[in-house]
């Protein structure tokens, strides 16, 4: 079997065959919004209530893969949450992986839904809304119908191509999920993950992500009744030898962090990130007298979560040396905190992913991109960016498989209410992904 580049005719019959395919598109992209597939170990949700759907998802790209013509295999690591791989091509070419996660974080409340219920896959306009429809149910759907497109014109890959449906990425369960299938040996010599990589312009080219750290500080306190305030806050009264208001304390902390991450934005830049985008996000705290969460006594304990987005250029572990040496530095400028120090606890530690640009994979996507843009009114030219977030791109780099991310969908819509993805990104994105397997696999 020899192989050989996609011709201009056969590039044109991949495109003419995506195009016709855009209305099933959306219905199969609807469908799929419509399995509320929540992470059962999103933090918050009650496993029993989710398990299982992300299984269903699965199942539907399992039929799409089938319908593409590749052999299927459906497995879980957990009962339930099954993840879906598809594989044809010919093995005598390069081998690419399309991958994806069908996973997505809660709905949140539905009232708070302005334009159409987290389900619902509603289109308005040229838009989809509901949960997952950016992050990342477009992506793979687009990546399936790139397959469904090649078979539907004819095309018969030379090297294989691994379609992959994977559960847990919501919660860095790469051990249920991407890490899982390629442990299984669904591996490849290069991947594109469909996760939505604008800003800043759809459909963009990311060949790097930060770092993520999430780490929790906790203060102690001393709970009195909340009519000791003055006693215990004047320089002449009681202070805390009666009692000490936690939540004061751990503001002390919040305010030194607040510092470091305003000297990151002088210090910690990056050619294909805003000013700025590394940092650290207080986005959760609790604070109260024991287990009543009223104002009616002092706090006797304090805690604020952290997500710390990092430079991708640095090592996870020193920027935890950083900012526990901040941490510890406020604590000693607090006679209370100098005896009674903070306890951070870390919980999660995602490494950046990273790709040089000039390496055949984005050379590649690239190429795709610029064929599968004309005359679609999309950017003739695909965009080189950082992608602002984490993904599995990371588990793929870390076992050895480079990775870049390309996708529909805007991550400033993501996990928020009123999320969308623009369906015309969606099937620039399939004609990107179809072009791309035709000319990294080759055709037999």
């Amino acid at each position: 079997m020899n192989a050989g580049p996609p011709t201009d005719d056969v590039r044109a019959r991949i495109l003419g065959a995506v195009d016709a395919l855009r209305d099933e598109m959306v219905t199969s992209l609807r469908s799929l919004v419509r399995i509320p597939s929540v992470n059962p170990k999103y933090p918050g949700v009650e496993y029993r209530d989710h398990v299982g759907k992300e299984g269903e998802g699965s199942a539907l790209l399992a039929e799409l893969y089938q319908r593409a013509g590749a052999s299927v295999d459906v497995f879980a690591v957990e009962p339930g949450r099954e993840n879906a791989v598809g594989r044809l091509g010919g093995g005598n070419g390069r081998s690419l992986i399309f991958n994806g996660h069908v996973d997505v974080v809660p709905g949140g409340d539905p009232a708070e839904w302005r334009v159409a219920p987290p389900f619902s896959g509603e289109v308005v306009g040229s838009r989809m809304y509901g949960r997952g429809t950016t992050d990342q149910k477009s992506g793979l759907i687009g990546q399936a119908y790139a397959v469904i497109a090649l078979r539907r014109a004819g095309v018969q890959l030379a090297g294989d191509l691994l379609l992959q449906c994977a559960v847990g990425e919501e919660t860095v369960d790469y051990t249920c999920g991407t890490g899982a299938i390629i442990e299984r040996g669904y591996t490849a010599d290069a991947a594109v993950v469909s996760e939505p990589s604008a800003p800043p312009t759809p459909v963009s080219l990311a060949v790097v992500s930060p770092g993520l750290l999430w780490f929790s500080v906790t203060v102690e306190g001393i709970k009195v009744h909340c009519s000791m305030r003055g006693e215990t806050i004047h320089p002449h009264r009681a202070g805390a030898e009666l009692g000490v208001n936690a939540i004061d304390k751990v503001f002390t902390i919040y305010q030194a962090l607040r510092g470091l991450e305003q000297e990151w934005v002088q210090t910690q830049r990056h050619d294909l990130f805003y000013d700025g985008h590394f940092s650290l996000l207080p986005g959760v705290i609790r604070g109260a007298p024991g287990d009543l969460a009223v104002p009616f006594a002092l706090s006797d304990s304090a805690t604020i979560e952290y997500t710390v987005m990092y430079h991708p250029q640095r090592d996870g572990e020193d920027v935890r040396a950083e900012i526990e040496g901040v941490i510890d530095r406020a604590a000693d400028s607090d006679p209370w905190l100098r005896k009674h120090r903070p306890v951070c606890e870390w919980k999660l530690q995602w490494d950046p992913y990273s790709i040089e640009p000039d390496a055949d994979i984005n050379q590649a996507l690239a190429a795709a991109y610029r064929r599968a843009a004309v005359g679609t009114g999309f950017a003739p030219e695909p965009t080189l960016t950082g992608f602002y977030g984490g993904c599995d791109a990371t588990v793929l780099k870390k076992l050895g498989i480079p990775s870049v991310v390309l996708g529909p969908g805007d991550l400033r819509v993501a996990h928020g209410n009123d999320e969308y993805v623009d369906l015309d990104e969606m099937w620039l994105a399939a004609r990107t992904y179809a072009l791309l397997a035709a000319d990294w696999c080759g055709i037999a």
